[in-house]
């Protein structure tokens, strides 16, 4: 069935037709990151008990405690809907603790199976050196590997720890805590190197929103992001499914006709209306990043305010957009705000008529997370085929404060899409971690890229590099560092609520 309403035009609730989504059964940071509850904690938890895990989470489910996506039928409502929201997710080794046979374990997504410390998952990603999984302080080995990730939001410190607390109480039996983070948005949509975040979001087809036709940007199947509706290639992906004699009350929807074999016995859907989740904290190198830029940026004999303008010039260059979030494309040599803070401007460029990146060098970080129109020589079909990569980032800074008094800042990065793979992996191995990006031969994403590494001893600093082409010389910058650096992670099941009734029930396992 597809949705009814097709535009807005004055914050009426309204769609671009799609599928007709099933928002009470899909968790609700699939579309809104409770931006209103500002203050937020994750906690990574291991099994200790199956049944007992299975009971707290039917209580979870019985309760009505984990946070749907129900308010999206009604635009706005979602920002308002309550003083906390839950959400829970699951790794495959997780899934096997709560007593998933093996036979359905092995229909989810290789990626998700292995995990992301397996080594060729981790050469894939770039974390080797510092960064290296056993280096983690989550997920990085048999000991620190979470079953578990249970995301809290609250108003603030204060109020998120009775929240924890009270669900502490409630799993601490079936249940141990291995690692904690804590992570906010006090200083609103700036990430820890000073720039505007969260700008570039996907719209997915069928959701109502308040938001004009000059906002959105290119309209996505819902199957980019959650199983059990068709995705940007016009089919289903590929969804978990359980055998029909493993859901005796029926707790499970059927699989799609259209994914069945001719023949086939027709299983259940334990996907549908879920995604796969992947969590990554990021420690960045703010001093490190700033020390470079200024290094590089500096000339001799200029005056202070001029190199303070030549300094916020290259860190645009390196990113692609300057700290208030005005595109480089936009306004090539001079920061204005107002574009940055314009929804109706900020993201709605190309790059297609700066071909040698005299404008957004590139390889720069917002040219290599989405090339939009210069994947090939057809725009349209280059916005397409980019398309078919795009993620939904649901991510928070954190500043951690230790014992010692040092300090350390990141982003807990949370990312949701239906294929590991081609998605989320692609992106950071095929477009920020490849020196041949744009047809480049030396250089890596310069802010997130897996770049020189004194870790590693295979480095050397001489083959990373940033170009920022100039007329009329450009500049090439040697040595380029890493400034992200893997602290731990893993990918998660994000389970329809559904699914999670049918994870928590007694079945006979």
């Amino acid at each position: 069935m597809a949705a009814q309403t097709v535009t807005s035009v004055s914050g009426t609730a309204a769609a671009i037709p799609g599928e007709a989504l099933e928002f009470e059964d899909i968790q609700g940071l699939v579309f809104f990151g409770h931006g209103h509850l500002k203050y937020s904690r994750y906690v990574f938890l291991r099994v200790k008990d199956g049944a007992r895990a299975r009971a707290w989470l039917r209580t979870l489910v019985e309760r009505k405690e984990v946070t749907t996506a129900a308010g999206k039928q009604h635009p706005g409502l979602e920002e308002t809907r309550g003083e906390h929201a839950l959400q829970v997710a699951f790794t495959a080794s997780g899934l096997e603790q709560l007593g998933l046979p093996s036979e359905v374990r092995i229909t989810f997504l290789q990626e998700f199976r292995e995990g992301m410390r397996d080594k060729r998952r981790a050469r894939i990603l770039g974390d080797t050196g510092g960064s290296a999984p056993e280096k983690w302080q989550v997920g990085g080995s048999d000991e620190t590997v979470p079953h578990v990730v249970l995301v809290l939001f609250g108003r603030d410190d204060a109020d998120l720890d009775v929240f924890h607390a009270s669900h502490r109480a409630r799993y601490q039996e079936a249940l141990e805590e291995i690692f904690i983070q804590d992570a906010d948005m006090r200083q609103g949509d700036t990430e820890p190197f000073g720039f505007r975040d969260g700008i570039s979001f996907p719209y997915i087809k069928g959701v109502p929103t308040t938001r004009t036709p000059e906002v959105l940007g290119l309209p996505i199947n819902a199957g980019e992001f959650i199983l059990g509706y068709h995705n940007a290639y016009g089919q289903y992906p590929f969804s978990p499914r359980v055998p029909r004699s493993q859901d005796p009350r029926h707790l499970l929807p059927d699989v799609p006709r259209a994914q069945m074999v001719p023949g086939e016995p027709r299983p259940k859907d334990l996907g549908r209306n879920g995604t796969y989740l992947v969590i990554r904290k990021l420690r960045q190198d703010v001093a490190g990043f700033w020390k470079f830029v200024e290094e590089n940026s500096r000339v001799p004999g200029k005056s202070a305010e001029e190199n303070a303008a030549y300094k916020e010039l290259l860190a645009a260059k390196l990113m692609g957009r300057w700290k208030s979030g005005a595109p480089l494309e936009l306004c090539p040599m001079k920061d204005d705000p107002k574009l940055g803070e314009d929804p109706t401007v900020n993201n709605h460029f190309q790059f297609g008529a700066d071909p040698h990146g005299m404008k957004c060098p590139l390889s720069s970080h917002v040219r290599r997370a989405n090339p939009r129109d210069t994947l090939i020589e057809d725009p349209k079909e280059s916005i397409k085929l980019g398309s078919r990569h795009l993620i939904i980032r649901r991510g928070r800074p954190y500043h951690d404060k230790y014992a010692d008094g040092t300090e350390e800042q990141g982003l807990m990065f949370v990312a949701l899409n239906t294929n590991i793979g081609r998605q989320f992996e692609f992106i950071q191995q095929t477009w920020m971690n490849n020196p041949k990006f744009n047809d480049l031969y030396d250089s890596k994403d310069p802010i997130a890229g897996d770049n020189h590494d004194p870790e590693y001893p295979e480095d050397d600093p001489k083959d990373y590099s940033a170009i920022v082409p100039g007329f009329p010389v450009r500049q090439r910058i040697t040595g380029l560092p890493r400034f992200v650096h893997t602290r731990g992670g893993d990918y998660f099941f994000l389970p329809g609520i559904k699914a999670l009734r049918y994870l928590s029930s007694e079945r006979g396992l």
